[in-house]
């Protein structure tokens, strides 16, 4: 029966070209935007690759020191109380630390090219322990490397074939960023800038820059360090951080420490300006994206109920005659609703690609004006999405059923109302 219906629909298909090539592009575009706003939140917030632990990871990315004047100052935090207070949190499996590069880094690919615009990350072992990085070639540097400050760096497979024309090629070759010489220890698989805390061109050591151990000028604590968490209970991490920030304040004159809800869950700061719960709404910006969606879906809908409320009154002959001779309306209803997913599966085919080919092009304008992250991005930044983000079934299988469901229901209203009608009216 079912095939059946599907081959009625081919031939209804061939027969009315304007009608299916309209009702299949409708779908297709409301696919397509379904589908990139789920990629958008997927990448956002689902487990991807480098950060599959995405559900153990918080951050500390900056706090607020009451100064002995009453004015205060805030910022990342500084070497010294990396040192002292952080390293030795005993509810974290893994602590790594990325010290704030706010300008992009510069490699001089040598043989008189041009300068290469870069993301530096200047971080410590357990970077690679948080973010779980496939490597191509090589490995990343050592514990013995980051304390000696020996100038290693691992890189991306991207960096590596444009500098070297390949990872293999790369391993022991000399790479200069800012005007510094680093040897080349291993090339991992790149990752999705959208990722800002764990993406990278280039990582080294910071024990290499001079100035890694110098701290702000207006308060000890305040420096230049971001502090990654990987830890199995949150509430734990936080409860020992306050503990230790309270610890501080009491031995510094009561002067006050404002680190807000942090450690806080890294899908937030997809999200976020700052840590300050005052500047944030992430309900808000979810209900603003949600109501983007439903416009989105709801017209094409509506759009194709009058068409399908057309079509069904070009086919009232044909319908009357099918019930003179027996047919019921669920019968009628059941195959005109097949007609329906029969067009709504070549429509979802033709989003998915429309969608690939959209985001393959231009992923970074469709993440700045969609996703709102031109903020978190430097301007030569490109994102270049990793495979199991592009083709992630349950993406796909989310946005389809969604349009399904709106398809069949912009099918039912006018195919039920039309088939109500008595026979006499329908095979005048």
């Amino acid at each position: 029966m079912i095939k059946t219906h599907f081959v009625q629909a081919w031939h209804l298909l061939r027969q009315n070209k304007l009608f299916s090539g309209i009702y299949i592009f409708g779908t297709a575009l409301a696919i397509a935007s379904t589908t990139i706003f789920a990629i958008i939140y997927y990448v956002k917030l689902a487990p991807v690759y480098p950060e599959y632990n995405r559900d153990k990871i918080s951050t500390l990315t900056d706090m607020e020191v009451e100064l002995e004047n009453g004015y205060a100052t805030s910022g990342s935090m500084s070497y010294e109380a990396l040192t002292k207070y952080i390293y030795p949190m005993k509810n974290a499996q893994a602590i790594t630390a990325v010290m704030s590069n706010w300008e992009p880094s510069l490699i001089n690919p040598g043989n008189n090219r041009p300068m290469i615009q870069s993301e530096l990350k200047a971080t410590d072992p357990a970077f690679f322990e948080v973010f779980n990085y496939d490597f191509i070639a090589g490995a990343p540097f050592s514990q013995t490397d980051f304390d000696s400050g020996l100038r290693k760096a691992v890189i991306s497979d991207r960096k590596a074939d444009e500098i070297f024309g390949g990872p293999g090629k790369a391993i022991g070759n000399t790479i200069t960023v800012d005007f510094i010489k680093y040897e080349v220890c291993g090339v991992f698989r790149e990752g999705c800038a959208i990722n800002k805390m764990s993406y990278a061109d280039v990582v080294v050591p910071y024990t290499t820059d001079k100035y890694y151990k110098s701290r702000g000028w207006m308060h000890e604590l305040i420096g230049r360090y971001d502090v990654i968490f990987l830890s199995d209970d949150r509430e734990a991490l936080k409860a020992e951080l306050d503990e230790i920030v309270r610890r501080y304040v009491t031995s510094h004159d009561g002067r006050k420490i404002e680190i807000w809800d942090q450690p806080e869950p890294i899908t937030l700061q997809a999200f976020k300006l700052s840590p300050d719960e005052d500047s944030f709404d992430i309900k808000k910006i979810i209900r603003m994206n949600l109501l983007i969606l439903l416009t989105l879906l709801i017209v094409p809908a509506l759009n194709l109920s009058g068409m399908i409320a057309g079509r069904m009154d070009s086919r009232r002959s044909e319908l009357g005659i099918r019930k003179s001779f027996g047919a019921t309306r669920r019968t009628l209803l059941g195959q005109v609703l097949w007609e329906n997913l029969f067009l709504t599966i070549i429509g979802g085919i033709s989003g998915l690609a429309i969608t690939w080919i959209i985001l393959s092009t231009d992923a970074t304008g469709i993440f700045s004006i969609i996703g709102g992250s031109s903020r978190d991005l430097q301007s030569h930044i490109s994102i270049h999405l990793t495979p199991d983000m592009m083709f992630a079934p349950a993406v796909f299988a989310f946005a389809f059923l969604i349009c399904v469901c709106l398809n069949l229901l912009s099918a039912v209203i006018p195919a039920w109302l039309s088939l109500r009608r008595p026979i006499v009216n329908c095979i005048k």
